[in-house]
Protein backbone atom coordinates (compact mmCIF):
# COMPACT_ATOMS: atom_id res chain seq x y z
CA UNK A 1 0.00 0.00 0.00
CA UNK A 2 1.32 3.46 -1.36
CA UNK A 3 0.68 6.17 1.13
CA UNK A 4 0.30 9.66 -0.92
CA UNK A 5 0.55 13.22 0.51
CA UNK A 6 -3.14 14.70 -0.30
CA UNK A 7 -2.88 17.90 -2.31
CA UNK A 8 -4.45 21.28 -1.90
CA UNK A 9 -7.04 22.54 -3.89
CA UNK A 10 -6.38 24.39 -6.77
CA UNK A 11 -7.19 28.08 -6.29
CA UNK A 12 -8.85 29.32 -9.31
CA UNK A 13 -8.02 32.24 -10.83
CA UNK A 14 -10.89 35.12 -10.41
CA UNK A 15 -11.95 34.97 -14.38
CA UNK A 16 -12.82 31.92 -13.72
CA UNK A 17 -15.18 32.44 -10.40
CA UNK A 18 -16.92 35.07 -12.85
CA UNK A 19 -17.38 33.13 -15.91
CA UNK A 20 -18.34 29.66 -13.71
CA UNK A 21 -20.37 31.21 -11.03
CA UNK A 22 -23.73 30.60 -10.78
CA UNK A 23 -26.67 31.67 -13.30
CA UNK A 24 -27.91 34.75 -10.68
CA UNK A 25 -24.18 36.30 -10.82
CA UNK A 26 -23.88 36.09 -14.24
CA UNK A 27 -26.85 37.86 -14.59
CA UNK A 28 -26.21 40.54 -12.02
CA UNK A 29 -23.07 41.13 -13.69
CA UNK A 30 -24.67 41.07 -16.83
CA UNK A 31 -27.25 43.35 -16.11
CA UNK A 32 -24.69 46.02 -14.82
CA UNK A 33 -23.12 46.01 -17.93
CA UNK A 34 -26.19 46.99 -19.63
CA UNK A 35 -26.87 49.50 -17.10
CA UNK A 36 -23.94 51.55 -18.42
CA UNK A 37 -25.57 51.09 -22.37
CA UNK A 38 -28.91 52.68 -20.91
CA UNK A 39 -27.29 55.21 -19.60
CA UNK A 40 -25.61 56.08 -22.75
CA UNK A 41 -28.53 55.48 -24.50
CA UNK A 42 -30.33 58.75 -23.22
CA UNK A 43 -27.08 60.47 -24.08
CA UNK A 44 -27.25 59.10 -28.00
CA UNK A 45 -30.89 60.30 -28.01
CA UNK A 46 -30.65 63.99 -26.79
CA UNK A 47 -27.32 64.70 -29.29
CA UNK A 48 -29.32 62.44 -32.20
CA UNK A 49 -32.61 64.74 -31.42
CA UNK A 50 -30.59 68.15 -31.80
CA UNK A 51 -30.77 67.32 -35.67
CA UNK A 52 -33.74 64.73 -36.76
CA UNK A 53 -37.32 65.11 -35.40
CA UNK A 54 -37.66 62.63 -32.69
CA UNK A 55 -40.64 60.97 -34.27
CA UNK A 56 -38.46 59.87 -36.87
CA UNK A 57 -35.39 58.76 -35.05
CA UNK A 58 -37.45 56.67 -33.35
CA UNK A 59 -39.48 55.07 -35.92
CA UNK A 60 -35.54 54.08 -37.82
CA UNK A 61 -34.73 53.07 -34.89
CA UNK A 62 -36.98 50.22 -33.63
CA UNK A 63 -37.24 49.15 -37.61
CA UNK A 64 -33.91 48.45 -37.23
CA UNK A 65 -33.98 46.87 -33.94
CA UNK A 66 -36.89 44.74 -35.23
CA UNK A 67 -35.82 43.74 -38.50
CA UNK A 68 -33.15 40.72 -36.64
CA UNK A 69 -36.19 39.39 -34.97
CA UNK A 70 -38.41 38.89 -37.64
CA UNK A 71 -37.91 35.06 -38.90
CA UNK A 72 -38.32 34.38 -34.73
CA UNK A 73 -41.54 36.07 -35.18
CA UNK A 74 -42.72 34.34 -38.41
CA UNK A 75 -41.92 31.12 -36.65
CA UNK A 76 -44.15 31.36 -33.60
CA UNK A 77 -47.15 33.07 -35.63
CA UNK A 78 -49.55 30.21 -34.13
CA UNK A 79 -48.27 30.76 -30.89
CA UNK A 80 -50.90 33.24 -29.21
CA UNK A 81 -49.35 32.66 -25.65
CA UNK A 82 -46.21 34.18 -26.96
CA UNK A 83 -47.76 36.46 -29.45
CA UNK A 84 -50.18 38.27 -27.25
CA UNK A 85 -46.97 38.52 -24.41
CA UNK A 86 -44.91 40.04 -26.94
CA UNK A 87 -47.25 43.04 -27.45
CA UNK A 88 -48.03 43.79 -23.79
CA UNK A 89 -44.23 44.06 -23.41
CA UNK A 90 -44.07 46.35 -27.05
CA UNK A 91 -46.99 48.56 -25.57
CA UNK A 92 -45.08 49.41 -22.37
CA UNK A 93 -42.00 49.85 -23.86
CA UNK A 94 -43.49 52.02 -26.63
CA UNK A 95 -44.94 54.14 -24.45
CA UNK A 96 -41.44 54.60 -22.16
CA UNK A 97 -39.12 55.29 -25.19
CA UNK A 98 -41.41 57.56 -26.93
CA UNK A 99 -42.33 59.84 -23.83
CA UNK A 100 -38.70 59.72 -23.07
CA UNK A 101 -37.89 61.02 -26.22
CA UNK A 102 -40.85 64.19 -26.36
CA UNK A 103 -39.11 64.58 -22.77
CA UNK A 104 -35.63 65.05 -23.54
CA UNK A 105 -36.27 67.50 -26.34
CA UNK A 106 -36.36 69.98 -23.31
CA UNK A 107 -35.07 68.22 -20.24
CA UNK A 108 -30.91 67.56 -19.89
CA UNK A 109 -29.72 64.13 -19.94
CA UNK A 110 -28.36 64.24 -16.72
CA UNK A 111 -31.18 65.08 -15.22
CA UNK A 112 -33.53 63.16 -16.72
CA UNK A 113 -30.62 60.22 -16.08
CA UNK A 114 -31.64 61.02 -12.56
CA UNK A 115 -35.33 60.96 -13.10
CA UNK A 116 -35.44 58.01 -14.34
CA UNK A 117 -34.12 56.76 -10.61
CA UNK A 118 -37.89 56.63 -10.59
CA UNK A 119 -38.46 53.34 -11.67
CA UNK A 120 -36.37 52.09 -8.52
CA UNK A 121 -39.29 53.51 -6.60
CA UNK A 122 -41.90 52.48 -8.83
CA UNK A 123 -40.82 48.42 -9.37
CA UNK A 124 -41.42 47.98 -5.26
CA UNK A 125 -44.69 50.22 -5.42
CA UNK A 126 -46.54 48.25 -8.02
CA UNK A 127 -44.79 45.20 -6.69
CA UNK A 128 -46.50 45.76 -3.29
CA UNK A 129 -49.82 46.38 -5.34
CA UNK A 130 -49.51 42.59 -6.88
CA UNK A 131 -49.06 41.20 -3.02
CA UNK A 132 -45.46 41.79 -2.21
CA UNK A 133 -44.77 43.06 1.34
CA UNK A 134 -42.88 46.57 1.31
CA UNK A 135 -40.80 46.91 4.21
CA UNK A 136 -40.68 50.02 6.19
CA UNK A 137 -36.97 50.69 4.79
CA UNK A 138 -38.44 50.80 0.93
CA UNK A 139 -40.63 53.70 2.00
CA UNK A 140 -37.79 55.44 3.78
CA UNK A 141 -36.12 55.20 0.34
CA UNK A 142 -38.71 56.65 -1.58
CA UNK A 143 -39.05 59.67 0.73
CA UNK A 144 -35.54 59.78 -0.19
CA UNK A 145 -35.68 60.22 -4.20
CA UNK A 146 -38.59 61.93 -3.26
CA UNK A 147 -36.99 64.78 -1.83
CA UNK A 148 -33.69 64.28 -4.05
CA UNK A 149 -35.34 64.64 -7.21
CA UNK A 150 -37.48 67.45 -5.94
CA UNK A 151 -34.12 69.20 -4.56
CA UNK A 152 -32.81 68.11 -8.24
CA UNK A 153 -35.16 70.11 -9.93
CA UNK A 154 -34.28 73.26 -8.04
CA UNK A 155 -30.81 72.93 -9.60
CA UNK A 156 -29.69 74.22 -13.59
CA UNK A 157 -31.99 75.22 -15.36
CA UNK A 158 -35.64 75.60 -14.20
CA UNK A 159 -38.20 72.37 -14.40
CA UNK A 160 -40.36 72.06 -17.84
CA UNK A 161 -42.80 69.47 -19.23
CA UNK A 162 -39.53 67.46 -20.59
CA UNK A 163 -38.48 66.73 -16.91
CA UNK A 164 -42.35 65.62 -16.35
CA UNK A 165 -42.36 63.56 -19.04
CA UNK A 166 -39.15 61.79 -18.06
CA UNK A 167 -40.76 60.91 -14.77
CA UNK A 168 -43.49 59.23 -16.50
CA UNK A 169 -41.66 57.35 -18.92
CA UNK A 170 -39.63 55.66 -16.00
CA UNK A 171 -42.85 54.79 -14.34
CA UNK A 172 -43.83 53.28 -17.60
CA UNK A 173 -40.54 50.95 -17.48
CA UNK A 174 -41.13 50.12 -14.16
CA UNK A 175 -44.34 48.36 -15.27
CA UNK A 176 -42.65 47.15 -18.37
CA UNK A 177 -39.92 45.31 -16.16
CA UNK A 178 -42.25 43.98 -13.79
CA UNK A 179 -44.07 42.28 -16.42
CA UNK A 180 -40.90 41.36 -18.14
CA UNK A 181 -39.98 39.25 -14.97
CA UNK A 182 -42.98 37.62 -14.94
CA UNK A 183 -43.06 36.66 -18.41
CA UNK A 184 -39.67 35.49 -18.82
CA UNK A 185 -40.03 32.89 -15.89
CA UNK A 186 -43.33 31.47 -17.47
CA UNK A 187 -41.85 31.43 -20.84
CA UNK A 188 -39.65 28.65 -22.39
CA UNK A 189 -36.07 29.81 -23.91
CA UNK A 190 -36.93 29.33 -27.30
CA UNK A 191 -39.44 31.41 -27.61
CA UNK A 192 -37.56 34.25 -26.04
CA UNK A 193 -36.32 35.50 -28.99
CA UNK A 194 -39.85 35.47 -30.53
CA UNK A 195 -41.74 37.48 -27.72
CA UNK A 196 -38.99 40.25 -28.22
CA UNK A 197 -39.49 40.27 -31.74
CA UNK A 198 -43.01 40.99 -31.67
CA UNK A 199 -42.10 43.61 -28.89
CA UNK A 200 -39.90 45.11 -30.97
CA UNK A 201 -42.27 45.15 -34.08
CA UNK A 202 -45.24 46.53 -31.99
CA UNK A 203 -42.28 49.72 -31.01
CA UNK A 204 -41.58 49.94 -34.77
CA UNK A 205 -45.30 50.15 -35.54
CA UNK A 206 -46.34 52.70 -33.45
CA UNK A 207 -43.30 54.59 -33.99
CA UNK A 208 -43.77 54.96 -37.69
CA UNK A 209 -47.41 55.81 -36.88
CA UNK A 210 -46.45 58.82 -34.80
CA UNK A 211 -44.48 59.90 -38.08
CA UNK A 212 -47.42 59.91 -40.06
CA UNK A 213 -49.79 61.55 -37.63
CA UNK A 214 -47.74 63.99 -36.47
CA UNK A 215 -47.26 65.02 -39.33
CA UNK A 216 -50.54 65.35 -40.61
CA UNK A 217 -52.17 66.74 -37.40
CA UNK A 218 -49.15 69.04 -36.97
CA UNK A 219 -51.03 70.85 -40.38
CA UNK A 220 -48.25 70.38 -42.41
CA UNK A 221 -50.44 70.49 -45.63
CA UNK A 222 -47.61 68.94 -47.95
CA UNK A 223 -45.79 66.21 -45.25
CA UNK A 224 -46.94 63.70 -47.68
CA UNK A 225 -45.56 65.15 -50.73
CA UNK A 226 -42.62 66.63 -49.16
CA UNK A 227 -41.73 62.95 -47.37
CA UNK A 228 -41.78 60.76 -50.69
CA UNK A 229 -40.23 63.24 -53.52
CA UNK A 230 -36.87 61.86 -54.53
CA UNK A 231 -34.86 64.77 -53.54
CA UNK A 232 -36.18 64.97 -50.22
CA UNK A 233 -35.72 61.72 -49.29
CA UNK A 234 -32.59 61.69 -50.56
CA UNK A 235 -31.82 64.60 -48.35
CA UNK A 236 -33.05 63.13 -45.30
CA UNK A 237 -31.25 59.92 -46.05
CA UNK A 238 -27.79 61.40 -46.14
CA UNK A 239 -28.71 63.78 -43.31
CA UNK A 240 -30.26 60.96 -40.86
CA UNK A 241 -27.94 59.87 -37.71
CA UNK A 242 -27.47 56.41 -38.56
CA UNK A 243 -24.48 55.57 -36.23
CA UNK A 244 -27.11 56.46 -33.53
CA UNK A 245 -30.39 54.76 -34.86
CA UNK A 246 -27.89 51.68 -35.57
CA UNK A 247 -26.37 51.46 -31.36
CA UNK A 248 -29.72 52.51 -30.30
CA UNK A 249 -31.54 50.39 -32.64
CA UNK A 250 -29.65 47.12 -32.89
CA UNK A 251 -27.19 47.36 -29.54
CA UNK A 252 -29.22 49.19 -27.45
CA UNK A 253 -32.51 47.88 -27.32
CA UNK A 254 -32.17 44.62 -29.52
CA UNK A 255 -28.97 42.68 -27.58
CA UNK A 256 -29.79 44.63 -24.31
CA UNK A 257 -33.41 43.56 -24.39
CA UNK A 258 -32.58 40.04 -25.13
CA UNK A 259 -29.65 39.81 -22.59
CA UNK A 260 -32.25 41.38 -19.58
CA UNK A 261 -35.13 39.09 -20.62
CA UNK A 262 -32.88 36.29 -20.17
CA UNK A 263 -31.43 37.97 -17.08
CA UNK A 264 -34.70 38.22 -15.26
CA UNK A 265 -35.48 34.70 -15.40
CA UNK A 266 -33.00 34.49 -12.14
CA UNK A 267 -32.71 38.05 -11.00
CA UNK A 268 -36.21 39.71 -9.59
CA UNK A 269 -37.98 42.76 -11.08
CA UNK A 270 -36.97 44.63 -7.49
CA UNK A 271 -33.33 43.42 -7.67
CA UNK A 272 -32.80 44.75 -11.25
CA UNK A 273 -34.23 48.15 -10.63
CA UNK A 274 -32.11 48.54 -7.57
CA UNK A 275 -28.69 47.60 -10.14
CA UNK A 276 -30.23 49.97 -12.61
CA UNK A 277 -30.23 52.15 -9.80
CA UNK A 278 -26.73 52.91 -10.85
CA UNK A 279 -27.78 54.03 -14.71
CA UNK A 280 -28.35 58.09 -13.09
CA UNK A 281 -24.79 58.07 -11.96
CA UNK A 282 -23.54 56.83 -15.66
CA UNK A 283 -25.80 59.02 -17.35
CA UNK A 284 -25.01 62.13 -15.21
CA UNK A 285 -21.05 61.07 -16.16
CA UNK A 286 -21.88 60.99 -19.80
CA UNK A 287 -23.15 64.68 -19.77
CA UNK A 288 -20.61 65.97 -17.72
CA UNK A 289 -17.71 65.12 -19.74
CA UNK A 290 -19.60 65.05 -23.25
CA UNK A 291 -22.48 67.60 -23.33
CA UNK A 292 -20.64 70.17 -20.32
CA UNK A 293 -23.78 69.60 -18.29
CA UNK A 294 -23.19 71.47 -14.87
CA UNK A 295 -25.04 71.48 -11.74
CA UNK A 296 -24.88 73.54 -8.39
CA UNK A 297 -24.37 72.68 -4.94
CA UNK A 298 -28.43 72.07 -4.32
CA UNK A 299 -27.96 70.07 -7.27
CA UNK A 300 -25.61 67.55 -5.67
CA UNK A 301 -27.40 67.94 -2.83
CA UNK A 302 -30.28 66.12 -4.49
CA UNK A 303 -28.08 63.29 -6.30
CA UNK A 304 -26.97 62.43 -3.05
CA UNK A 305 -30.31 62.15 -1.83
CA UNK A 306 -31.36 59.79 -5.11
CA UNK A 307 -28.09 57.68 -4.28
CA UNK A 308 -28.61 57.56 -1.12
CA UNK A 309 -31.70 55.46 -1.22
CA UNK A 310 -30.24 53.37 -3.80
CA UNK A 311 -27.43 52.37 -1.36
CA UNK A 312 -29.97 51.92 1.53
CA UNK A 313 -31.86 49.86 -0.79
CA UNK A 314 -29.07 47.66 -2.31
CA UNK A 315 -28.25 45.73 0.91
CA UNK A 316 -31.83 44.38 0.89
CA UNK A 317 -32.74 43.72 -2.66
CA UNK A 318 -29.36 41.75 -3.46
CA UNK A 319 -29.79 39.44 -0.30
CA UNK A 320 -33.11 38.56 -0.09
CA UNK A 321 -36.16 37.48 -2.99
CA UNK A 322 -39.75 37.73 -2.76
CA UNK A 323 -41.47 35.20 -1.35
CA UNK A 324 -43.91 34.80 -4.36
CA UNK A 325 -41.12 35.47 -7.17
CA UNK A 326 -41.23 31.65 -7.72
CA UNK A 327 -44.97 31.85 -9.03
CA UNK A 328 -45.44 31.69 -12.50
CA UNK A 329 -47.82 34.82 -13.72
CA UNK A 330 -48.89 34.47 -16.78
Amino acid sequence: MVWKMPVGREKKPFWRKILFASKKVRSIILLNVITVVYASDILVVKGAEATMDPAAFSAVRFVMSAIPFLPFVFRARDNARTRNAGIELGFWLSLAYFIEAVGLLTSEAGRASFISLVTVIAVPLLDGMLGAIIPARTWFGVLMSTIGVAVLECSGSPPNIGDLLNFLSAIFFGIHMLRTEHISRSTEKENFLAILGYETCVAALFSTMWVFLGGWFDGEQDFLQSTWAWTELWNWIVAFPWIPALYTGVFSTGICSFIEFSAMRDVSAAETAIIYGLEPVWGAGFAWFLLGERWGAVGWIGATFVLGKYFSQSPRCLSTRREHENLNVD
